[in-house]
């Protein structure tokens, strides 16, 4: 299996995996059929408990309607503790998986690395107003010569109303990235879903700098440009850099993709409905390879980001 065509760097990957990866993830894989029975008995057990609840208040009226309720609940309760054995055997595999795969590329990686700021990301709104975080699978280190940090994150918004009842909502989830290029470009640059002419109107009066136009008509259809400096934001927003960012948009969602340019700094945001970096469900085999290729090529969507506008700021600030 061809790593290399998954992202740059894990040429020759296949034979590390082999040696290095493939038995830590056969010995996981050989615990499943002990979590598998766990988690088939809670299931029976679930059932066994509904059905139960179900005969004693429809068949026997020995019971109130009310205590389905309870039912419902301590079969959700057994469930989660049924599928926990499973959950960890994932959770063990993707750590070997993306401790592996991240040290081949010569980056650092921790699953659990609590909070990282987000303050600039907040700043430059690349994601909404939030009091409560979390963080996990942080990976950083220097990618051709560029400092590079990336983790995954749940933003939460917690509110009280006027009873004092506390309420929670998730306001993003995805990656944000920061990378530090030691580059003199001293203004900022934020690149954004377009959001109509009215919400661009809103918007704008919140962003940095003043309206870029660009000649690229299909970027300017996706994305509006703000920036303090317009002559270094044309500098930035290379051809071949806009192609990048719109093949990149097309693997996540225009609308959940925004960017900024910010003295020397790049900082990217892309917001996802699930986690990054799972290489698979728990269901399926820990020591399939490609559990690898797909973790890659979610890590090869912000890499190649990084290669591409490295290259182009070689010659162009």
């Amino acid at each position: 299996m061809d790593f290399g065509a998954s992202l740059k760097g894990l040429e020759g990957f296949e034979a590390f995996f082999e040696t290095e990866l493939l038995p830590g993830l056969q010995e996981i894989e050989a615990e499943r059929p002990r979590a598998m029975n766990i988690f088939t008995a809670a299931v029976i057990l679930a059932i066994t408990v509904f059905a139960a609840a179900g005969y004693f208040i429809f068949i026997r009226h020995m019971a109130e309607p009310q205590v389905m309720i309870f039912a419902g609940m301590a079969c959700v309760g057994i469930g989660a503790l049924g599928l926990k054995p499973l959950s960890n055997l994932q959770k063990k595999a993707k750590g070997r998986i993306m401790a592996a795969l991240c040290r081949y590329l010569g980056l650092e990686y921790q699953m659990k690395p609590g909070n990282q700021p987000v303050g600039t990301f907040k700043h430059l709104h690349l994601i909404p107003g939030h009091n409560k975080r979390k963080t996990e699978d942080r990976i950083f280190g220097v990618v051709r010569g560029v400092d590079f940090n990336l983790f995954e994150a749940m933003l939460i918004r917690e509110s009280r109303d006027s009873k004092g009842r506390k309420s929670s909502r998730t306001v993003f989830r995805g990656l944000l990235s920061h990378f530090d290029f030691h580059k003199n470009f001293s203004g900022t640059t934020i690149i954004r879903k377009d959001k109509s002419a009215i919400g661009n109107f809103f918007d704008g009066a919140f962003s940095e700098g003043e309206r870029v136009r660009l000649e690229d008509p299909e970027f300017e259809r996706l994305f509006e440009v703000y920036a303090t400096d317009q002559v270094e934001a044309r500098y930035l927003l290379t051809p071949t850099f806009m192609e990048r960012i719109k093949q990149l948009s097309a693997l996540v969602g225009t609308e959940n993709l925004q960017l900024a340019f910010d003295k020397g700094n790049l900082y990217l945001s892309i917001r996802k409905s699930e986690n990054s970096f799972e290489g698979g469900s728990m269901f399926s085999n820990f020591a399939d390879p490609e559990r690898i290729h797909k973790s890659a090529r979610e890590l090869a969507l912000i890499y190649d980001v990084v290669e591409v506008l490295r290259l182009e700021l070689e010659t162009r600030v």
